[in-house]
Formats: C-alpha cells, sequence, structure tokens
C-alpha cells in the first residue's frame, strides 16, 4: 500500500479530490451551462443536504474551481459558476459519464445503486445516443 508521502504528488490522487466524492461531480456537472443559485443547485440533487452542499461549493470556491458572486439585493441573493479551472474537469466527468452509462447498461443494476435523477439520466442517455450516432 502507498504512503502518503508517495500519493502528495499523485495527479490522480489531486484530480480524485476535486470529482471523488459523492456529490461532487454532481455539483460540477450543474454548473457546467452556467451560474447557479443554491437552492436551484440543491433541487438538482436530490437526497443533498444542505451542509454537504455548503461544504463542497466552499471547498471549490477554496481551491478555485467555482466562483461565487453575491449580489446587494432583498433577499440577498448569490450565484455559483465555474472558473475556467472547473470548466476543464467538464470533459474529464463528461468522458467518466458516458463510460458508466455505457457499461450501466450491460449489468444488471440494484435500485439502491442509483444515485442519479432521473432528469439527468435522461439528459444522458439522449447525449449519449448523439455521440453513438455520429460515431457509426
Amino acid at each position: 500500500m502507498a504512503s502518503k508521502e508517495t500519493l502528495a504528488g499523485c495527479p490522480v490522487q489531486h484530480a480524485l479530490q476535486y470529482i471523488g466524492g459523492k456529490w461532487q461531480m454532481g455539483i460540477l456537472w450543474q454548473l457546467r451551462k452556467g451560474a447557479l443559485r443554491f437552492n436551484t443547485l440543491k433541487d438538482a440533487l436530490p437526497n443533498l443536504s444542505e451542509k454537504v452542499l455548503t461544504e463542497n461549493l466552499k471547498f471549490f470556491e477554496e481551491k478555485g474551481i467555482v466562483s461565487k458572486q453575491s449580489f446587494l439585493s432583498v433577499p440577498p441573493k448569490v450565484e455559483y459558476r465555474l472558473t475556467a479551472d472547473g470548466q476543464d474537469l467538464i470533459p474529464v466527468i463528461e468522458k467518466i459519464i458516458h463510460w458508466g452509462y455505457a457499461h450501466l447498461q450491460e449489468e444488471k443494476v440494484k435500485k439502491d445503486t442509483l444515485f442519479t435523477p432521473s432528469v439527468v439520466m435522461n439528459e444522458l442517455q439522449q447525449e449519449y445516443n448523439t455521440v453513438e450516432k455520429a460515431a457509426g
């Protein structure tokens, strides 16, 4: 087993800190099309707690993956959007999603392993079918 010192400079371990958490890819995926407010993000990811969403957004903001813009209004308005570094992660996530979707079709999947909202799955199926038609 590798030591912590060995993994300290590992590019895979570095990348996984941004996409390896249960909700991280989902949050980033939702932000790929533009700025979203907190409740919009929360509504897009059922079962995601406010605490976990807040922690992940704060982490992403500290790491320069997501930017937070506050508007002076009543009630207060805050939007989150991907930075350039955050946008660089989207093709990586997209490849993972397409690979997972292709292999998901080949397996019997237990109901309790499906965490992706059906709206997202339908969107991915459409994108996957478009890519397959273009390739073949």
